[in-house]
């Protein structure tokens, strides 16, 4: 059966396993490239920077490869003649997200220290419904639970998306995320209820098994007990601008997936697109990067590095309590509401952090993660301090409607001498 999900006029959304259809897709893609005898695939090995020539911001540069780190081999270069980036996103940026823990804004941090543009990097879309539990993950609970009749209820058990939609629960996910902190804030609530009572434990447990076993790990029977949930982070709308073929702002760099911004979603994605999107850009990038390689004959050959990172004397950094600060005030300061006093107080607090830590080199992916999201951080922040509108995910309390101006895609990337933002 078609899921119908959140803004969807019909019932379009093939699912797989109940709730489990990225899972699906990753277990498939992953099975075959491991059985792929003429591709080599280094598990556990962290991209640290792309590597460009000449070097960042120059004019006419290109992608060369990559600088990446293995736990066993130590710091490594690979060098290519085509470098597809396939990152991910950025929702740990936020202290509620709904994202795996290594979503740090690595395709971010390492496409503007390349050069090359990033767009639409504000539009970060945040979920309606995580399952809310004090002091643990935020799982996600599927939009496909609201399209199978799941209605959001107050601490006080009422209703209240008919009051913000008329597609109410099935409203566009930034006006739902928009009611769902309102009424916390009403109602001095940590979270509302997602009431799915009406299924029964059978047809719940059947149409959505992942979420039905991750509920029962905490207690709760959806068949009986309404859903604590919460908004996180969920989806980066923005990332390295790329054409539809894929391709960068710099040579021989192509990106798809959530480390790219295709377009397509424009300033609200709905629901389950990404998946689509995933799998035809990749196919894209794969083709694109075959058809150039089969006419390039030049052999690869070694070359030296101009590592321009100066040792720092600031030893004494507490990279965990960065992250942990940083997030909460990304969450508070750019989350689902904004406004532009606290937008400003986040760039500085941002560019402060980042004098400590920027220049500093790092031996290991807890420094290099936090050094992407400082970057990626000011490049969202400093983004929807510009857009001075309402439009899609992006909402400011300051400037609560859309602005024909705005009706455009903004572009930041760094020079070797300045930042530039078009």
């Amino acid at each position: 059966d078609l899921g119908r999900e959140g803004a969807h006029s019909v019932n379009r959304i093939v699912h797989a396993d109940g709730d489990a259809t990225g899972k699906a897709l990753v277990e498939v893609l992953e099975a075959r490239a491991l059985a792929t005898q003429d591709l080599k695939v280094f598990e556990d090995c962290f991209a640290v920077d792309l590597l460009t020539d000449p070097p960042a911001g120059g004019a006419g540069a290109a992608c060369v490869g990559a600088l990446t780190y293995h736990p066993r081999y130590g710091l490594q270069i690979i060098r290519a003649r085509q470098t597809i980036l396939a990152a991910g996103g950025a929702g740990m940026l936020w202290r509620e997200s709904s994202n795996p823990p290594n979503a740090t804004a690595d395709a971010l941090g390492m496409v503007f220290r390349a050069g090359a543009s990033l767009s639409d990097v504000e539009m970060m879309q945040f979920h309606p419904t995580t399952l809310y539990i004090a002091g643990s993950s935020r799982a996600l609970i599927s939009e496909a639970v609201r399209g199978e009749g799941g209605r959001l209820l107050d601490r006080h058990g009422k209703r209240f998306m008919p009051d913000y939609h008329e597609l109410a629960e099935l409203a566009p996910r930034d006006v739902v995320s928009r009611a769902i902190m309102e009424q916390m804030a009403r109602t001095g609530a940590t979270h509302v209820l997602l009431d799915v009572r009406h299924m029964g434990e059978k047809a719940f447990a059947e149409r959505f098994p992942q979420i039905d076993r991750h509920c029962r790990s905490f207690g709760i029977n959806p068949g009986t007990d309404p859903i604590p949930v919460h908004p996180a982070a969920h989806y980066m709308i923005g990332g390295a601008k790329v054409g539809l073929d894929g391709r960068t702002t710099i040579a021989n760099l192509l990106a798809c997936g959530e480390a790219a911004c295709t377009g397509l979603h424009g300033a609200n994605r709905l629901a389950s697109n990404s998946l689509t999107e995933a799998l035809v850009f990749g196919l894209q990038c794969g083709r694109l990067a075959g058809e150039t390689l089969a006419t390039v004959n030049d052999k690869l050959s070694a070359r030296q590095i101009d590592w321009k990172n100066e040792p720092s004397d600031r030893t004494q950094l507490d990279l965990v309590d960065i992250r942990n600060s940083l997030r909460s005030v990304m969450w508070r300061n750019v989350g689902v509401a904004r406004r532009g006093e606290r937008l400003s107080e986040t760039l500085e607090i941002v560019s402060f952090w980042g004098r400590y830590v920027l220049d500093k080199e790092f031996y290991d992916p807890a420094g290099w993660e936090v050094q992407n999201m400082l970057t990626g951080a000011y490049c969202i922040t400093e983004c929807a301090m510009r857009r001075t509108e309402t439009r899609g995910v992006h909402y400011r309390e300051d400037f609560p409607r859309t602005d024909p101006i705005w009706q455009r895609h903004q572009h930041i990337r760094r020079t070797e001498h300045q930042l530039v933002v078009e």
